[in-house]
């Protein structure tokens, strides 16, 4: 079963800095956590995520998942080290404290699988998953969907999810019925002028436009239930 588990507020850490330790990293971006990675040494695209600071890096090297019990907030171990025993007593640790844990192609040690995910845009994460049977393979058929997946989806519907996600709460404030803010939503989605504002990445425009189109909508609702009542 895949789910997609939120991580809003809370911690992750994942330990080791490789190919595997990266691919980990990149699957949280999307779950605005913040994301620890311990390691002793780094591949380039995770130094590069701790420059930008989208990730906090703390480099050592480790022997133990002790290092688990000074962290607060921790709602996810992902042991990803190249150190198969070294994983196993991360994961041991985290289930002493209770917390879920992964240790990489290890899934007898794991709480759960680990898909390989489709990150697109920073926004648009898609897994592909075997339930833990084959890792490898599960891999394998990312590398082939990825490209495919970028030709149909494109720059404009990360945009797109952006600009609902932030007139999400202001549509529930101000649209009293689900029928009434479905209906709103699904407009923004096809509105013209909107989208141009999209084309060209201008995000905080259309942003303002669909909040103004939404005061708009409420008048008139407001209107109407007036009119009705007379």
């Amino acid at each position: 079963m895949i789910v997609d588990w939120s991580l809003k507020g809370r911690r992750a850490a994942v330990a080791g800095g490789g190919r595997e330790a990266t691919r980990k990293v990149e699957a949280l971006l999307t779950q605005d956590c913040e994301i620890l990675v311990y390691a002793e040494k780094v591949s380039r695209p995770l130094q590069r995520l701790a420059d930008d600071r989208r990730i906090v890096l703390r480099k050592r090297r480790l022997i133990d998942g002790a290092f688990l019990r000074k962290l607060d907030r921790l709602a996810l171990v992902m042991a990803a080290t190249d150190d198969k025993a070294l994983n196993r007593k991360i994961v041991e640790q985290a289930r002493k404290l209770r917390l879920f844990a992964y240790a990489a192609d290890d899934p007898e040690h794991s709480d759960f699988s680990h898909p390989a995910a489709i990150n697109l845009y920073g926004t648009v994460q898609i897994a592909v998953s075997t339930g833990g049977k084959s890792p490898l393979m599960a891999g394998e058929i990312r590398k082939r969907v990825e490209p495919v997946l970028k030709k149909l989806i494109k720059k404009i519907d990360a945009l797109k999810i952006e600009l609902q996600g932030r007139i999400r709460v202001p549509c529930q404030r101000k649209l009293s019925t689900p029928k009434a803010r479905k209906a709103f939503l699904r407009g923004i989605l096809v509105d013209k002028a909107i989208n141009r504002l999209l084309q060209k990445e201008d995000i905080d425009r259309a942003e303002t436009l669909a909040l103004e189109k939404l005061e708009r909508r409420r008048s008139k609702s407001r209107s109407s239930v007036s009119r009705d009542s007379l």
